[in-house]
């Protein structure tokens, strides 16, 4: 029978539970979405620990699919070979059957010993060890995992190569055959931003790898700029999804733990101040919500050249107007400007501190996921134009 452990709210703690595991003594079977097709109930990447008992820690979708992934990670966990998982949703629903997503999914499934490397490469704890450093500096990166391998022997089933955004290959040298046309095509998969499966030659085409390159980025944070009374809702529903949250204001009395008591940080000084010190890199979000459109427009002049993944701030089209007029004037281009997000959020038609909360949070989630939701900045009139 199932059970569920636990279920990780980032890849950084499902990596961390794998070293705390693999610390323990205990055997692990690691399954992975590494290729779909059709409609699916996870998406690539998406993982799954299985533990001798049976037990589970997160899910590659659950019902009878994850079900037959199960079975092969004990099948797995048995023998301490990795092994393949073809499963198949695309059978007929009907009340006889179980319900069926439409598509197919190819699940890699791992053997993760202590102590022990796997197909001739690092051993998984220390694997877990440079993984775990890259979330912690909050670096890019990529983990290549060998799945097959013909006329090989250097590299096997399993074995797993980190490439850092620098191309640098931590416990490898580059004089083998087989990481130099790794760490190419790790570096392509860093600059698409996706992780996927990518069949790999060496250089003399001796040898084929068949290669999952999974990507490594910063865990998704949050900066909310004003603490009044959408932040509240905000910083609630960014921490239920999974972000890092960052609560920022110059009034101690509403920027405190008693109101964001799920934030992961909270920041009281001046704003202008406090937006410049701090780190914001290409998974940091600002939200800019102060009560205002002077605090705004410091403060969207301190961030506007950053690296941030997105930027948006609340207001009517008509306060919008006057802070882009103004940092016009002040020397910044109208390609700049059209990184901002503003008025915020989807066009939900929100009113409410907790509707509007809804519709930025789901803006985020359309520039993640590259949505076609309506935007109410698509609307708005540019006066920079």
């Amino acid at each position: 029978m199932l059970s569920v452990v636990e279920e990780s709210s980032s890849m950084k703690q499902f990596y961390q539970q794998v070293k705390d595991f693999l610390q323990q003594g205990t055997s692990l079977a690691l399954a992975t979405i590494v290729e779909s097709r059709g409609s699916t109930p996870r998406e690539v990447g998406a993982k799954m620990i299985i533990q001798e008992q049976g037990q589970i820690l997160g899910t590659v979708g659950g019902g009878c699919g994850e079900a037959q992934v199960w079975q092969d990670a004990l099948r797995v966990l048995k023998e301490g070979r990795p092994r393949f998982s073809c499963v198949d949703l695309t059978g007929e629903i009907n009340e006889n059957t179980a319900t069926n997503c439409g598509g197919i999914m190819d699940v890699f499934i791992d053997s993760l010993r202590p102590e022990q490397s796997a197909g001739g490469g690092l051993a998984p704890e220390r694997v877990a060890n440079l993984v775990l450093d890259v979330y912690e500096k909050r670096d890019r990166a990529v983990l290549a995992t060998v799945m097959e391998s013909e006329r090989t022997e250097a590299i096997g089933p399993g074995c797993k190569i980190l490439i850092t955004e620098n191309g640098e290959t931590p416990g490898w040298t580059s004089d083998s055959p087989a990481v130099k046309p790794i760490t190419e095509a790790a570096l392509s998969v860093l600059e698409d931003g996706k992780s996927r499966r990518v069949s790999v030659y060496q250089k003399d085409a001796s040898a084929k790898l068949d290669v999952f390159f999974e990507l490594l980025l910063p865990p998704a944070e949050i900066i909310i700029v004003g603490a009044g009374h959408i932040a509240r809702p905000l910083s609630q529903i960014a921490k239920i999804m999974g972000f890092e949250v960052t609560v920022m204001d110059d009034r101690s009395n509403f920027a405190n733990r008693a109101r964001f008591p799920e934030a992961d940080r909270i920041i009281v000084e001046d704003i202008e101040k406090s937006i410049t010190e701090i780190a914001i890199g290409s998974s940091t979000h600002i939200v800019l919500v102060t009560r205002g459109h002077q605090m705004d427009q410091a403060a969207l002049l301190k961030v506007i050249r950053s690296r941030a993944a997105y930027i948006g701030m609340i207001g009517s089209r008509r306060r919008v107007g006057a802070v882009f007029k103004y940092i016009k004037e002040q020397g910044i281009t109208s390609d700049l400007i059209e990184r901002i997000h503003a008025p915020i959020g989807i066009d939900i038609g929100a009113e409410t501190p907790e509707e509007i909360a809804v519709a930025i949070m789901a803006e985020i989630v359309k520039v993640h996921r590259k949505g076609q939701a309506a935007s109410l900045s698509e609307g708005r009139k540019r006066p920079v134009a």
